[in-house]
């Protein structure tokens, strides 16, 4: 009897991932610039190439005063500054559409990820 209670409620509390606080988990992206390299990965590391509609938290760590950090797309503009090494924290809403980031200072640094399907329940 005991075990089926606790099967569901541990469902429950896995089904739903919401902070301490009771406010849902906001997906965190890390984005790092180096003078000969940009990326933008998930959590788990891997460069994102999909993502679901949803608000996300990037972190941006650019790391050279030579290149600056550029993101693209439906609503979207922002950007680093390149003559600064920075870390910011960004909170944006990504719609469904194709967005790219770049370097504004060397064409070669790009890369570019879709937001497609529904946003999480």
């Amino acid at each position: 009897m005991l075990r089926p209670l606790l099967a569901a409620a541990l469902f429950a509390v896995l089904a739903i991932p919401v902070s301490a606080s009771g406010s849902p988990i906001v997906p965190q992206l890390s984005a790092n610039v180096t003078a000969t390299s940009i990326t933008l990965a998930g959590a788990d590391g891997k460069r994102v190439r999909v993502l679901q509609p949803n608000t996300y938290r990037i972190v941006v760590h650019d790391r050279t005063a030579a290149q600056n950090f550029h993101l693209v797309g439906p609503g979207l503009n922002t950007r680093t500054k390149v003559a600064a090494k920075t870390t910011a924290t960004w909170l944006v809403h990504l719609q469904v559409g194709s967005y790219s980031y770049r370097s504004d200072q060397n064409k070669r640094l790009h890369g570019a990820f879709v937001v497609a399907g529904s946003p999480p329940a």
